[in-house]
């Protein structure tokens, strides 16, 4: 019998090597990319993580850069409110120097007519006919015994009646002379007496809210700022007159009347009499605001000039200081108000506005 073998075919042998290399370079390059992948998935998680970290650095960096610009930024905001709060107390007290300085002012202008009636009385005295009449009186008192005999027979005798008729009437005359001076003296004494106490009732009321008569308050500055009031008019509105008495801060309020009226003052100081005029008048707008209008009828305001004129240092004037209108609108904004001014331009006059709120009774401390 015979045996055979059976021997694989040359063409079979070779396909099945190709097809196990093509399977193992499958799986070598199935294993190369996922080593690839890994890989990247590793250098992914790397940059991610290396990226935060810089972020976050960056973050550090920028936070503590914000945080030194915000701590710069509350030192420039303290230097700012401590500059704010200098000027605040510069200009109050400019206002008050102000005040003090038209006290001051008024006082000494009293001074002089009290000057001029002492010096006048003075010199009345000094030319008084009463030494005639003690010699006259002396006389008489020498020849008592024989008075009707000396008065009727002697030279100077028969003189002395006449001398004493024409003497009388020149002794009443000197006599009303020295009584009005003297009226006139006392009148000037009250009058010191009415400024000073009105500027230290002002002065301890400063910053208390009471009520007040605001046309009281308003003849209080006129009667402060009276240097040269007899050349202009004064014309005072009947509704602040008839203004009921209001919660307000007297000492602030009368510094911002005196600073108003006293710059009208000067604005009609180069205005012709007949034509200078102070007008004062006010009224409560809606219940809540009182609003009060101090006109004069003097140079007038540029209009370059109208958002200036309350600007610390801003004057016109050559011997201007530029702190009144300044310390005044500061005052009424203290008072929650605020202080404009209106004015057609030069030689038209000018008009300054306050509004302040009226403070119910519950609000009032």
């Amino acid at each position: 019998m015979r045996e055979s073998a059976t021997l694989p075919r040359p063409g079979a042998q070779a396909l099945s090597s190709k097809d196990e290399i093509a399977r193992l370079n499958k799986i070598v390059q199935a294993l190369m990319d996922r080593a690839e992948r890994s890989a990247n998935a590793q250098g992914s998680d790397f940059n991610l993580f290396q990226t935060t970290i810089m972020l976050e650095e960056q973050v550090l960096s920028r936070t503590a850069e914000l945080e030194a610009a915000l701590r710069e930024n509350e030192e420039v905001n303290r230097v700012l409110r401590k500059t704010q709060a200098d000027l605040v107390a510069a200009a109050r007290s400019a206002g008050m120097a102000e005040i003090a300085t038209n006290v001051l002012h008024n006082v000494g202008n009293v001074l002089n007519s009290v000057n001029v009636s002492a010096g006048l009385i003075l010199s009345r005295v000094r030319a008084s006919k009463v030494e005639g009449l003690a010699r006259a009186v002396q006389l008489m008192n020498a020849h008592a015994d024989d008075l009707g005999t000396f008065l009727a027979s002697d030279a100077k005798g028969k003189l002395l009646p006449g001398y004493l008729m024409q003497l009388a009437p020149l002794l009443v005359a000197e006599q009303r002379t020295v009584v009005d001076e003297l009226v006139a003296l006392g009148k000037s004494v009250d009058h010191i007496k009415e400024i000073i106490a009105a500027q230290q009732a002002h002065a301890r009321a400063s910053s208390l809210i009471e009520p007040i008569r605001v046309h009281e308050l308003v003849e209080d500055a006129l009667r402060m700022n009276a240097s040269g009031a007899a050349r202009y008019q004064v014309v005072i509105g009947s509704g602040l007159v008839r203004l009921p008495e209001l919660p307000l801060d007297r000492g602030r309020l009368l510094q911002v009347l005196m600073n108003l009226v006293r710059n009208a003052r000067q604005a009609m100081e180069a205005v012709a009499d007949d034509r200078a005029k102070l007008m004062l008048d006010a009224e409560i707008v809606g219940d809540e605001v009182l609003r009060i209008r101090v006109a004069d009828t003097g140079v007038g305001i540029a209009p370059d000039n109208l958002t200036r004129v309350f600007m610390h240092g801003f004057t016109t004037r050559k011997d201007g200081h530029g702190f009144g209108l300044h310390s005044a609108a500061i005052a009424a904004r203290e008072m929650g108000g605020t202080l404009a001014v209106h004015s057609d331009g030069p030689g038209t006059g000018a008009t300054f506005t306050l509004e302040l709120p009226i403070r119910k009774a519950a609000e009032t401390p």
